[in-house]
C-alpha cells in the first residue's frame, strides 16, 4: 500500500531494517501471517477508516461553517486545509514518536490528541480558534494515529504483507465513503457543535483499538543511522528531486481545493446537500478501488513512475472537466458523479505509487529522509490550498470555476514535470546486492 501518507510508513521501515524485522518476526510466540496478525490488520483498517475517513470528509462542514461565519471562505477553508495538511506536515514528527515510544503508545496518544482538538472545536465560536483546535491539533493527532497503525503491519505480516498494506489502505477509501454521510446526518440532527462532539467520539474509539495492540510484541530495536544530516540533504539537492518536491506541493495544493470545496461547489451548481455529500463518498470508494487496481498493474511490471505521472495529469484534466455546465440538475449530479468517480480512480492509483517514485529518485539508504521531506511539501501545499481557492473564488466573481480550473491546471503541470524523471525504469536490486548492503 502506497499513498501520500505512506512516505511516513516507509520512513520507519526502510530496506536497511529488513533483516532486523525478519529476526523479530521469527521470535517465539509472535504471530506472523496468522492468528493475532489479522487482529492487528483489523485495527489498522479501523484506524484508517475512522481517523483518515473523517479527515478527508472535512468538506462536509464547509457549508454550515460558511453560514455561521458569514461566508468567510478564506478562514473557513483553512480549517479543512490545516486538518488535512498537518496529517502530512506532521509526518516526520509522528514517525519519530513511533520509533521512540512504540506503535501502541503513539496510536493512543495521537487518538487522544485528535479527540481533544475536535472536541474543543465544539466549544469555540471563533473561526481562527477552529483552525488551531480542529486543524492543527486534530490534524497532528491524526498523523500520529495513521503512521504507527500502518507500520506495525510490517511486524505481523511477511508473506501477505502487500495484501495487508492494501487492505489497510482501503480503510481510508471506505471511511471517505461512509463518514460524509455520517457527518451530514450528525450536522442535520445536532448542529455543527454536536457533530464535532460526535466526530470526537468516533476518533476516541481509536484509543480502544490502540489498547488491543500487545505492547510486548511491538518493540523493535532501532538501528542508528550511519550518515549525517548533511549527507541526507546532499542526496536530495538535485534538480530531479526538487522537481519531485514541486510535484508534491502542487498536487497537495490542488487536492485540498477539490476535497474541501466540493460540497459547497456542488450546491452552487444546484445540487442538494445530500447529493453534494454523495460526491465526496464517490471519490472515497473509487479511491479505494484505484488502490486495489494498482496491484494487478504492478504485477504486469509496468513502469510505476509513468503510471504515477499519467494518473496525476489525468486527475487534473478531470478537475477541469468538472466546470463544464450541464443544464438540468439531475444531469448535473450524474455528470459530477462520473467526474468524481474518475478523479477518485486516478487519485487512488497515483498515490499508490508515490513511495515507488521516491525510491526512483534517491538512494535506498536515504529513502526515510526523502519521503519525510516529500510528505512535508505535500502537507504545505495542502495548507495553502484553501486560502488560494478562496482568493480566486472572490477574484472570479464569487464562483468556484476559476479555483477549479487553477487546481486542475496545477495538477496537470504536477504530472508533466515528473514525467521526464521517471521515463526510465530503475532495475530492482537483486537479493545478493541486498545482502551485501545489509552486511
Amino acid at each position: 500500500m502506497k499513498s501520500s501518507l505512506d512516505g511516513s510508513v516507509a520512513s520507519s521501515y526502510d530496506v536497511e531494517n529488513e533483516k532486523l524485522n525478519e529476526a523479530h518476526l521469527n521470535t517465539p510466540g509472535h504471530s506472523v501471517d496468522e492468528g493475532y496478525a489479522w487482529v492487528i490488520l483489523a485495527i489498522s483498517f479501523f484506524v484508517n477508516f475512522a481517523g483518515l475517513g473523517i479527515a478527508f470528509s472535512a468538506g462536509v462542514y464547509t457549508p454550515v461553517l460558511l453560514e455561521e461565519f458569514n461566508g468567510k471562505k478564506e478562514a473557513v477553508g483553512l480549517i479543512g486545509a490545516l486538518y488535512i495538511g498537518f496529517i502530512f506536515f506532521a509526518g516526520p514528527v509522528s514517525g519519530y514518536f513511533t520509533n521512540q515510544f512504540g506503535h501502541r503508545a503513539t496510536i493512543i496518544g495521537g487518538a487522544l490528541l485528535a479527540t481533544l482538538g475536535v472536541a474543543l472545536g465544539a466549544a469555540v465560536s471563533n473561526v481562527w480558534l477552529l483552525c488551531v483546535t480542529v486543524g492543527v491539533v486534530g490534524g497532528s493527532g491524526t498523523s500520529m494515529i495513521y503512521i504507527p497503525s500502518v507500520t506495525i503491519l510490517a511486524e505481523y505480516f511477511h508473506k501477505w504483507k502487500a495484501v495487508a498494506f492494501t487492505i489497510s489502505a482501503v480503510g481510508i477509501g471506505t471511511g471517505t465513503l461512509v463518514m460524509p454521510l455520517y457527518l451530514k446526518w450528525a450536522i442535520d440532527q445536532y448542529g455543527r457543535r454536536g457533530a464535532y462532539l460526535m466526530t470526537a467520539g468516533v476518533i476516541l474509539q481509536v484509543v480502544v483499538a490502540g489498547f488491543l495492540i500487545d505492547r510486548t510484541q511491538t518493540q523493535i530495536q532501532n538501528r542508528k543511522s550511519n550518515f549525517t544530516l548533511k549527507e541526507q540533504f546532499a542526496s536530495i539537492c538535485n534538480w530531479k528531486f526538487i522537481s519531485f518536491l514541486a510535484n508534491n506541493f502542487l498536487f497537495g495544493l490542488s487536492m485540498t481545493i477539490v476535497f474541501v470545496f466540493l460540497p459547497d461547489y456542488a450546491e452552487l451548481k444546484g445540487l442538494t446537500k445530500i447529493q453534494a455529500v454523495y460526491l465526496v463518498s464517490i471519490i472515497g470508494i473509487s479511491n479505494a478501488v484505484g488502490r486495489l487496481l494498482n496491484i494487478p498493474i504492478s504485477l504486469c511490471h509496468c513502469n510505476n513512475g509513468i503510471i504515477y505521472a499519467i494518473t496525476c495529469a489525468l486527475s487534473g484534466v478531470v478537475v477541469c472537466v468538472i466546470n463544464i455546465p450541464v443544464s438540468e440538475n439531475e444531469k448535473t449530479f450524474i455528470f459530477l458523479a462520473f467526474a468524481c468517480l474518475m478523479y477518485g480512480l486516478m487519485f487512488g492509483i497515483q498515490l499508490a505509487n508515490l513511495v515507488v517514485v521516491t525510491n526512483y529518485l534517491c538512494q535506498d539508504r536515504f529513502l526515510n529522509f526523502a519521503l519525510g521531506i516529500a510528505m512535508m511539501f505535500n502537507g504545505t501545499g495542502s495548507i495553502c490550498g484553501s486560502p488560494v481557492a478562496a482568493y480566486f473564488f472572490t477574484v472570479g466573481g464569487e464562483s468556484f470555476e476559476l479555483p477549479y480550473y487553477i487546481a486542475g491546471g496545477l495538477t496537470i503541470i504536477a504530472g508533466l514535470i515528473i514525467l521526464p524523471l521517471v521515463h526510465k525504469r530503475r532495475q530492482p536490486q537483486t537479493s545478493i546486492e541486498l545482502d551485501d548492503r545489509l552486511e
